[in-house]
């Protein structure tokens, strides 16, 4: 072989290797150094009680999400800074940089997993369907199943992939708002059928409203972790929320954060298959 030719191979390795060494690093990994640098964190957030509750007045946040990611970010050392979204839209806040940190209590999908990265679980969470109270038609999901029957759901929501892949032959209607109890409205005003939803949110609801039931009162089905999200590849800051998560759970904190807000015993480390107390009527 030519010296040459090795010479100008050894060459180009070289600038390669030094190429490599001074490459500015990913933007995932420079996240976090951009947090502290800038001395706050971007935290995308869905209103959804009481998980995360605003004044429709003062605008102020409230709910334990809100307060859990305050209390990380206190441990990080930087400002929280909130930023409104909706279920169709974090994704694509996350992906463009919009916040850093999406507090949305998402359903961890392995769909989702492939566009985002997401924290622990954690806890875990069932459906239900909201039907009018009158309504005897549907006893099983099989039910819900079937032509002419419209399913009311949030767009960009995991209930909306849950009624487009299980239930084919029903007709999807698709709410486009942040608001998870907007379908239930729906069924109310007799303009849908069934709304799918988490267990917890649907039974907050209908102790309120005598006009709907939820179909699976006490037998939620689908149970799902529950988790929130950073951009996907961005394992140096989801491994910093994942150690203030760790810390707020076994420390006791997350209990007194939520305290008093009908949560029941959601807050666990692995799938509980026994139904929460459900909140007393009136309650919040």
């Amino acid at each position: 072989m030519p010296m040459s030719w090795i010479m100008r191979l050894a060459a180009a390795c070289l600038l390669a290797a030094a190429a490599i060494a001074t490459a500015p690093q990913p933007a995932a990994s420079q996240t976090l150094q951009d947090i502290v640098s800038r001395g706050e964190i971007r935290i995308g957030y869905i209103p959804a009680p009481p998980s995360v509750i605003k004044d429709p007045v003062s605008g102020e946040l409230g709910g334990f999400s809100i307060d859990g990611a305050r209390e990380i970010a206190r441990m990080m050392g930087v400002k929280p800074v909130f930023i409104e979204t909706t279920w169709g839209n974090f994704v694509a806040g996350l992906q463009s940089g919009q916040f850093d940190l999406s507090i949305a209590g998402t359903f961890a999908t392995v769909q989702r997993a492939m566009v985002v990265q997401f924290t622990r679980p954690i806890f875990y969470l069932g459906y239900g369907a909201v039907v009018r109270t009158n309504d005897t038609r549907f006893k099983t999901l099989e039910d819900i199943n079937a032509p002419g029957v419209k399913i009311a759901v949030v767009q960009g929501g995991s209930a909306e992939d849950y009624a487009r892949r299980n239930m084919p032959k029903a007709q999807v209607i698709t709410l486009a708002t942040g608001n998870l109890t907007a379908g239930f409205v729906e069924v109310a005003a007799g303009r849908a059928d069934v709304s799918i939803e988490d267990a917890f949110t649907i039974d907050r609801f209908v102790t309120r409203q005598p006009s709907v039931r939820n179909l699976f009162a006490g037998k939620p089905y689908n149970f799902t972790p529950i988790a929130w999200s950073v951009r996907r590849g961005n394992a140096e800051l989801a491994n910093v929320i994942n150690t203030g998560i760790e810390v707020l759970l076994s420390s006791g904190r997350w209990d007194d954060m939520t305290r008093g807000l009908d949560v029941g015993t959601r807050f666990i480390d692995a799938p509980n298959f026994v139904a929460w107390p459900r909140p007393p009527a009136g309650g919040n």
